[in-house]
């Protein structure tokens, strides 16, 4: 099975990249234009494949491609700082700085100071989100912007696995942690684990479901879902479960009323009670929680005692695994992150970047189903971290994605500079008729 598994993952993953280079023009479009889905296609690309391209030294070679991204957008022209027109994209943009300043300032002042190499991985998140904020004024996405990118990262993942023979899986577990798949192994790609590009084809998965109709929606969903099939990642499958409900009751509550927002209590209820519940289950776990991760936890919430407002600085994590005194594993959450790196504080900022960027103007009237990614991200964040607010990886592609979408179906819709007349602003709606 694993022999199949492997010739159906390779073989998908040159068809999804032959239909992409055929589908070229459209791929453009949800991105406004060649030149930004190119940039943007090949930094997803190319921040994925960093760890067969450079090795040991991936970590150089994605800072290397933040500051190219930052010389192509002075390059194009495009150095405006003013940010978006829209006040909820722009504090959104906000609260991701104020996050990373405050965990730095908390980093540096706690303890030692910086331990090791942290100091390079700050510049380089806070570099990705100038490149951002200096995208936001005229590049606009729409959703399929994120399914065509997941798409190509997807391809380059799958495309070397009947090639890889046996590296590109890793064995099934026994026990309390029994896991495998179908496949009779668990598909890993040319990363160390299988939960790392279930992830990303979730979110391509939801973001197809979202935009993609008939035989498209049809190609891209199965292709996801065979990627996660081969992984056996629970963890994807109960994500897709909950967000793909929310994508349903947004088509059906589309069809009766266009939303050009979220209504903001309801974006602030649901980020608090994410940070809440993420809360409990880290003073809560015990070892075993959730496949182990809880071990993870019951660490970072011993470490942090005694500083649970301002948490302790996340190089400090990485000095204790190098003692021996942390598991080898990352966070597995974005919330325990954010609060080990900057305590409750940092967790505040984080609720308030999520409610600003749910509460963020949808051009088409759509959108729920424009922020779906968005509500996987922070259901996701649960059990992994999808967004690192404090280095760059192969995941922040994602952030990028997410904070550039203001329109579910076309990227044409810019949104127009904060001093157009009202004339020249199409609603929601009214922009959607015009197409």
């Amino acid at each position: 099975m694993r022999i199949l598994f492997s010739f159906l993952l390779t073989a998908s993953g040159i068809a999804v990249a032959a239909w992409l280079a055929v589908t070229r023009r459209r791929v453009a479009a949800a991105f406004g234009g060649s030149g930004t889905a190119v940039a943007l296609v090949a930094f997803a690309v190319l921040t994925n494949a960093a760890p067969v391209l450079a090795g040991d030294r991936s970590s150089a070679l994605i800072g290397v491609l933040v500051l190219c991204l930052l010389g192509w957008l002075v390059l194009t022209g495009r150095r405006s700082v003013r940010g978006p027109a829209d006040l909820w994209r722009r504090m959104s943009l906000i609260a991701a700085g104020a996050l990373l300043a405050w965990c730095f300032a908390v980093d540096v002042l706690t303890g030692t100071g910086l331990y090791g190499s942290r100091l390079v991985a700050y510049a380089a998140s806070g570099l990705l989100l100038l490149a951002v904020l200096l995208m936001s004024r005229d590049i606009a996405l729409d959703v399929r912007a994120m399914t065509w990118t997941g798409l190509a990262v997807l391809a380059v993942m799958t495309i070397p696995a009947l090639f890889s023979g046996d590296a590109a899986w890793r064995a099934c577990t026994a026990g309390k942690l029994e896991k495998c798949s179908l496949a009779g192994g668990l598909f890993k790609s040319f990363y160390d684990s299988e939960n790392y590009i279930a992830l990303l084809a979730s979110f391509t998965l939801v973001a197809s479901l979202c935009v993609l109709r008939r035989a498209e929606l049809v190609a891209a969903a199965a292709f996801c879902l065979l990627i996660v099939v081969a992984t056996g990642s629970r963890t994807s499958y109960l994500a897709i479960a909950a967000v793909g409900a929310w994508v349903l009751g947004s088509f059906l509550l589309e069809r009766w009323r266009r939303f050009v927002r979220i209504h903001l209590a309801f974006c602030a209820a649901m980020a608090i009670a994410a940070a809440g519940f993420a809360s409990y289950l880290m003073w809560s776990a015990s070892k075993t929680t959730l496949s182990n991760r809880g071990n993870i936890w019951i660490a970072a919430r011993e470490y942090i005692e005694g500083r649970t407002a301002a948490g302790v600085g996340v190089s400090k994590w990485y000095h204790l695994r190098d003692i021996g005194e942390a598991p080898t594993h990352f966070f597995h959450s974005g919330y325990v992150l954010a609060i080990f790196s900057g305590g409750l504080v940092a967790l505040v900022i984080w609720c308030l970047w999520a409610t600003a960027l749910l509460h963020g103007k949808v051009l088409d009237g759509r959108a729920f189903t424009a922020k779906a990614p968005l509500v996987l991200l922070i259901v996701y964040s649960f059990t992994e971290v999808v967004w690192n607010p404090l280095s760059v990886d192969g995941l922040s592609w994602i952030l990028v994605v997410l904070m550039l979408t203001v329109t579910s179906s076309s990227a044409s819709a810019v949104e127009p500079a904060a001093g157009a007349p009202a004339a020249d602003r199409p609603s929601g709606l009214w922009a959607t008729l015009r197409r």
